[in-house]
């Protein structure tokens, strides 16, 4: 379950609404590729000899780069847009005015940046399910059949759907709200959340770090905004020279 949106989110409703809707696109865009991969899926495996290796790509075969390819297409236009609304928000937040063509090329290549860990993730994910899949129903001693039905179930599974869209957007919309603060003159930056914030951004709020620096996790991960987890809807407070 995703977590309330932070209010700074909601500050200008025009932004906000847009940013549900690309929520909501990105969820359709995922859930679709996710429902055409279940038929290249299943060509994958080797159903006559059923193993727990049997027919699956390895991580570095071309096939896992057409996956890559493929989600890439599906996403790459609906999470430019996201990194574009979060400068509008910047800008509606801070109310520094600022030109969209002096950020064309770095909207575009942020946008690539997630996109590229995104469909990673993804593919690697799904090669990983994959494997898992048949290594259950050989356990369970199921015929091909049984195997590719169960296949098909985990492929074709809408939480991840939901999950993408909960997390990726809130990335896409802080890289753009980074880039606004940046070419404004920022010069740090504060975690903001919600009071009862989960264990892993509870300890953040309130910790200010310089504009280019990066927020500690508790597991010891670095990352320069949220999201800080699936599913997380943080926000940063951007601070500038008095």
């Amino acid at each position: 379950m995703a977590e309330a949106w932070h209010e700074s989110y909601k500050a200008n409703p025009d932004v906000f609404r847009a940013l549900v809707a690309q929520e909501a696109a990105l969820e359709r865009a995922v859930g679709e590729y996710l429902h055409d991969l279940v038929s290249r899926a299943v060509q994958f495996v080797d159903w006559s000899v059923l193993k727990a290796s049997s027919g699956v790509p390895a991580a570095d075969d071309a096939t896992w780069e057409e996956e890559r390819r493929l989600l890439t297409v599906a996403v790459l236009q609906i999470l430019t847009e996201t990194t574009a609304l979060g400068i509008v928000g910047g800008e509606s937040t801070y109310g520094y005015p600022i030109a969209f063509d002096s950020l064309d090329d770095a909207i575009m290549h942020s946008a690539r940046k997630q996109v590229a860990q995104l469909v990673r993730g993804a593919t690697d994910t799904t090669r990983k399910l994959i494997r898992e899949s048949i290594a259950q129903s050989i356990a369970l001693g199921e015929d091909a059949h049984a195997a590719n039905e169960r296949l098909m179930k985990v492929i074709d599974n809408p939480i991840r759907a939901v999950t993408i869209a909960q997390t990726e957007p809130v990335n896409a919309y802080q890289s753009g709200y980074a880039l606004y603060a940046k070419q404004t003159g920022a010069i740090s930056k504060e975690w903001d959340g919600l009071i009862g914030a989960c264990k892993i951004c509870a300890p953040l709020i309130g910790t200010t770090v310089g504009i280019d620096e990066m927020f500690v996790l508790p597991n010891g991960a670095e990352i320069p905004h949220p999201a800080g987890h699936p599913r997380c809807r943080c926000s940063l407070i951007y601070n500038y020279p008095e």
